[in-house]
């Protein structure tokens, strides 16, 4: 049995509810545009009233924090399938780009809209970091796992490496974004095969 069936009929009703307003909004989001998108709008079509709304989010803002923090949930998890599955750190990063290029390309509006609102806050020091923390806690895991079968260096600190990764995917994103033609799945996959190269040991080590 699964632990949604094993809660409580109002704490299910009270999920059922929140998912509800998060995947009116993020429709909304994405028709509309986040800043016409009003919360009156995301109550109506999620058959709620205005201060039910106010129950569950203190604002649209907090709606697409959420939105953000799922796609991030995703990712993270796209990384653990990877560790599992990859036999080398080539293979564990081809599973990852693959597995999110899939993501993306089947909610490419969605996932435009998350990227350019969350990478505008990245910026913002009065914005949480939690979200950056989490993506590099997760992509530590890739590289302690290649460093420990020895297919990534030791001669640059996990940190770094962890930089690397996270800045090759993400400038990877950011040129999908900018309107390229070429497929989101064909470029991750080249930026996978470029970034085992990059980490891999060199012959001094």
């Amino acid at each position: 049995m699964s632990q949604a069936a094993t809660l409580p009929l109002r704490e299910r009703k009270k999920r059922d509810t929140r998912r509800r307003i998060c995947d009116v909004a993020s429709r909304l989001f994405v028709e509309d545009g986040f800043d016409s998108t009003t919360v009156e709008a995301i109550a109506v079509q999620s058959h709620i009233s205005k201060p039910t709304f106010f129950n569950y989010f203190a604002s649209k803002q907090q709606v697409l924090s959420e939105l953000m923090t799922r796609m991030d949930e995703e990712f993270v998890r796209y990384i653990g399938h990877a560790v599992q599955d990859g036999q080398s750190t080539r293979e564990r990063l081809s599973v990852l780009m693959k597995q999110s290029a899939e993501h993306i390309e089947r909610h490419p509006k969605l996932t435009r809209l998350l990227l350019v609102e969350g990478m505008s806050d990245l910026g913002d020091p009065n914005v949480d970091t939690s979200r950056m923390a989490r993506l590099n806690g997760a992509m530590s895991m890739l590289v302690e796992a290649g460093r420990d079968q020895g297919d990534i260096g030791t001669g640059f600190s996990t940190e770094l490496q962890v930089q690397i990764l996270v800045g090759g995917y993400l400038y990877g994103l950011l040129n999908w974004l900018s309107g390229t033609t070429r497929p989101l799945h064909s470029a991750l996959q080249e930026t996978a095969e470029f970034l085992a190269e990059a980490l891999a040991p060199k012959e001094s080590e």
